[in-house]
């Protein structure tokens, strides 16, 4: 038996197929009764769409195994954690493997199949940010869930997939999927001998016969019927589960299920309140309407800017990616690790978006394997330089400067600190040194860094960072 959500290759080529659909839209829910035609559809749609922009498919089917296999990375959270605990939508969105130009938002830590994620009005705003630069939001959901209808209502279009149809909410346009191309048509098969007249009269007057007799017990058993359903309607009704008896119950028309491709309803730009979010460290921390709203047009904005190029992709499997996170400030000076700090090995600053709001991460040591990243966490603890700590995965960073000899490090490290520039060396298997400056989980997520390096004159190089610490 197919897990709900695994990729069923001949929807995802349907998927490839009806993605010109979407051409005109900035946000879309794509659903189905079965969960994994929905997400196969809609990895197909983002595979063709991502040719040409950048598209985003968020999970909300739960886990979605199609969707969890082509993560990368190991971090866990995901919308959950992004709506109810205000995790940045930076950082829970993941390139998908393979395709540079796809993102993925998983569900995340908690239980993603209930109203408050579904009816966030979150989403309106996200959509609309999506909307002003041009990207493509996927949502792949379930009808069956409370706050469905909303959901559509803030992303201003639905896709319905898969058969057999489920109530669609009224008032949301639809994206009609149009019918597969016809089957080539059979030959046609060897005209039977042509009977004689006489016979041929006797089976049509006996054909019309049986018709009418059938005609008539038809009708007899389907009145039978109207009655009785409707001698029984109340007690029926309160036994059909709502979203079945509202089906039958509206009185306004459903939406033309075969309307072409329409544009999605305005978004409203104005923000609504959400109560928490939580800053690099996990800790929660208030969060203002107006900072919301900016929040999410802002993570859209950055999801849709161009991705900067990785110099070694070859080198990705033998990165040095496993660092020990230190500390977090919403200031550089706040940030700035003191002379104790900076004699560790490998101390990195990274400043990061979180949100709207920029913040500085500090991060220790770089090594291949993680377990030599808990040793140093341990020796950490144990020296009482750092009091919890966690281990994260950071295998991006800058290169300032390659084949830097042993005696020749602290004295380029000077130089780079003199114009603002923290950085720090990794020795290479041919004994020389690497100069790198900041740590971080994607490529994405450096693209504050390449910005204050291009102002300070020194062009970015981004690489998997490579070597041992010294």
């Amino acid at each position: 038996m197919t897990a709900p959500g695994s990729l069923l290759v001949s929807w995802e080529a349907e998927g490839r197929r009806l993605a010109p659909l979407l051409d005109g839209l900035c946000a879309v829910v794509i659903a189905a009764n079965d969960p994994s035609i929905a997400v196969s559809v809609a990895i197909g749609v983002a595979r063709a769409q991502g040719q040409r922009r950048r598209v985003t498919i968020a999970d909300l089917i739960g886990e979605s195994p199609a969707i969890e296999s082509q993560l990368t990375g190991d971090d866990p959270h995901g919308i959950t954690d992004s709506f109810l605990y205000g995790v940045s939508l930076n950082k829970i969105a993941r390139p998908m493997q393979g395709i540079d130009n796809v993102f993925l938002m998983p569900s995340g830590t908690e239980p993603v199949d209930h109203h408050e994620v579904y009816a966030n009005d979150r989403w309106r705003r996200l959509a609309a940010g999506f909307h002003q630069v041009g990207a493509l939001l996927i949502v792949v959901a379930r009808p069956q869930v409370p706050g469905f209808a909303e959901l559509c209502s803030y992303l201003g279009a639905l896709m319905p997939v898969g058969a057999p149809a489920f109530p669609t909410p009224p008032g949301i346009p639809l994206i009609a999927p149009p019918p597969p191309p016809p089957a080539a048509v059979a030959e046609p098969a060897e005209a039977p001998k042509r009977e004689s007249k006489a016979r041929a009269r006797q089976a049509a007057q006996e054909t019309s016969e049986s018709r009418t007799r059938t005609l008539i017990v038809v009708l007899i058993l389907l009145a039978a019927a109207i009655v009785a359903v409707g001698a029984f309607w109340p007690q029926l009704s309160a036994r059909l589960p709502a979203p079945i008896a509202a089906f039958f119950t509206r009185t306004a028309p459903a939406p033309d299920s075969a309307a072409i491709v329409v544009p999605p309803t305005p978004m409203d730009s104005v923000p609504v309140v959400d109560s928490l979010r939580r800053d690099s460290l996990g800790n929660l921390i208030p969060s203002d309407s107006a900072t919301a709203g900016l929040a999410d047009s802002t993570n859209a904005a950055m999801l849709a800017a161009p991705l900067l190029p990785v110099a070694n992709p070859a080198d990705s499997a033998a990165a040095s990616r496993y660092a020990v996170y230190f500390a977090t400030a919403n200031t550089r000076a706040g940030a700035m690790p003191d002379p104790k700090v900076r004699t560790l090995e490998a101390v990195a600053l990274s400043p990061v978006m979180e949100g709207s709001e920029q913040w500085y991460r500090v991060t220790v040591g770089a090594a291949a394997a993680r377990a030599d990243a808990e040793a140093l966490l341990a020796r950490l603890r144990t020296e009482k330089v750092i009091g919890s700590g966690s281990i994260v995965s950071v295998p991006f960073a800058f290169r300032i400067e390659t084949k830097v000899t042993t005696n020749l490090v602290p004295t380029r490290l000077a130089a780079l600190a003199a114009r603002g520039i923290i950085g720090y060396a990794l020795r290479q298997d041919d004994g020389s040194a690497t100069i790198y400056t900041g740590a971080y989980e994607s490529p994405l997520q450096a693209t504050a860094l390449a910005d204050s390096l291009r102002a300070a004159g020194v062009a970015p190089v981004l690489v998997y960072r490579t070597g041992r610490a010294f």
